[in-house]
């Protein structure tokens, strides 16, 4: 579906047209908001357990691919369905999605080593697992997405054998460059075959942020379990789903993410291909996530473990009625967020956003938001600067340029290190305004 004028239309429903339209969604909206579309969704199974029992939890409308940026302003931009749908059957979210992997991965602009907390959390974790002696030199540690080499590169210079596969071509030039041996395609079943037969069992397999960008989850898992050996411990860490459901965490629904894990969807997968889940460990990556520790053997679950798999359940992550309320809270966030933005137009203040994640392509899109009310967007990531984030065309700015414009508002896209990106900015623009939009509306300094 190509742009066209129904832009206008999608602002229009959100923030009507002076923006000033408040107003909580009830039980009526709630049903017709959903009911619908779970029958449109009856054919349809989970892409894990192959249930057909799927509901819709978050309704996003149509929009463009979050990291599709563009190269030049002006550019037609597609749309495509946004929802996330729930498995009652084993809790697992997923946005279905019928976009190609290569369309979405092989020319990715996001590097890990842009953030310092990213950098510092994977110099940490690297430390645990050495300390832990779940790696040792001589051993084989294997990364999939190793993205530019940010985490592996902590074991260059140490005797480790070090392994990365990377997808995206332009990514994996970085991580090769520092000198990380990288295997340049999607993982699955097939490459860990090759993988086994090269290089044999890995003592190490971490699958970090990674999992939710597979399109075929079941095959990843098989991958998974195809090159564990007895010794081997595998480290899966993403975002929990809690964090959409209970922190309206709404904006990390795009479609590079095809899906949203829980502890319990996690450990139906991992019986599934004969892994155990074993522990976990809450970090605040990410604004709060989950690393999950598989093996092939283990003798004990950990009580951390059967406490989020209770707390989730308490939660009523699989229920529908618990999503009603979500969606009615991610509708209102939007509101109050364009209202905020028509707002600062009014009063003659500049609004720039900082930071052209994906997390901002949602949240500007699904908001209705145009060059009216948000002029520009800053990043520190050479990959996007000069660039253009869909569907209106926010020029991508560097930070030198976010100082000559010397705005009275920023806005914080990245709020999971917004502490980070405002000790940053305050240093530079002391009398700007930083705000953030999730989980609320709010401003930080």
């Amino acid at each position: 579906m190509v742009a066209s004028n129904g832009y206008a239309q999608r602002q229009a429903s959100i923030r009507g047209d002076l923006g000033v339209r408040k107003y909580s969604l009830g039980e009526a909206r709630m049903n017709e908001l959903h009911i619908p579309k779970e029958q449109i969704l009856a054919s349809k199974s989970c892409s894990s357990c192959l249930s057909s029992n799927l509901f819709l939890g978050i309704d996003l409308g149509e929009l463009p691919i979050s990291n599709e940026l563009k190269s030049i302003s002006g550019q037609s931009t597609e749309f495509f369905p946004l929802q996330l749908f729930i498995c009652e059957n084993c809790s697992l979210g997923q946005a279905p999605s019928n976009i190609l992997p290569d369309r979405l991965f092989s020319d990715y602009r996001y590097l890990s080593s842009v953030s310092s907390t990213f950098v510092a959390h994977a110099h940490d974790f690297c430390q645990e697992v050495i300390k832990k002696d779940f790696i040792k030199p001589g051993e084989l540690v294997l990364e999939i997405a190793c993205n530019d080499g940010y985490l592996l590169k902590n074991f260059l210079g140490s005797n480790f054998k070090i392994l990365g596969v990377e997808p995206a071509k332009n990514v994996s030039k970085i991580a090769e460059f520092i000198g990380i041996p990288v295997i340049n395609e999607f993982f699955g079943a097939k490459l860990a075959r090759e993988i086994l037969s090269k290089y044999g069992y890995p003592k190490l397999i971490i699958a970090n942020n990674v999992l939710a960008h597979v399109p075929d989850i079941r095959d990843f898992m098989e991958g998974l379990s195809i090159l564990s050996g007895p010794a081997t411990k595998i480290s899966i860490e993403n975002p929990s789903i809690l964090n959409i459901l209970r922190d309206n965490q709404f904006d990390t629904i795009y479609h590079e993410h095809f899906s949203y894990l829980s502890c319990t969807s996690v450990d139906y997968l991992a019986k599934e291909f004969g892994l155990v889940l074993f522990d976990l460990d809450s970090i605040d990556i990410h604004g709060g996530s989950n690393r999950y520790w598989l093996a092939r053997e283990i003798s004990e679950i950990s009580q951390g473990l059967i406490n989020e798999l209770a707390s989730e359940s308490s939660a009523g992550v699989s229920k529908k009625e618990s999503w009603y309320v979500a969606e009615s809270r991610k509708d209102d966030t939007l509101i109050k967020f364009a209202n905020w933005l028509q707002e600062c137009r009014l009063n003659n203040e500049t609004v720039i956003g900082y930071g052209a994640a994906a997390k901002a392509s949602t949240l500007l899109n699904a908001a209705g938001v145009d060059k009216t009310l948000l002029s520009m967007i800053c990043d520190l990531g050479s990959e996007k600067v000069g660039r253009f984030m869909p569907s209106e065309d926010f020029e991508i700015i560097d930070f030198s340029s976010l100082i000559a414009k010397n705005p009275e508002n920023i806005i914080v896209f990245p709020w999971n290190i917004a502490d980070e990106i405002s000790s940053q900015i305050s240093k530079s623009l002391p009398d700007a305004k930083i705000w953030i939009a999730i989980p609320e509306l709010k401003r930080i300094r």
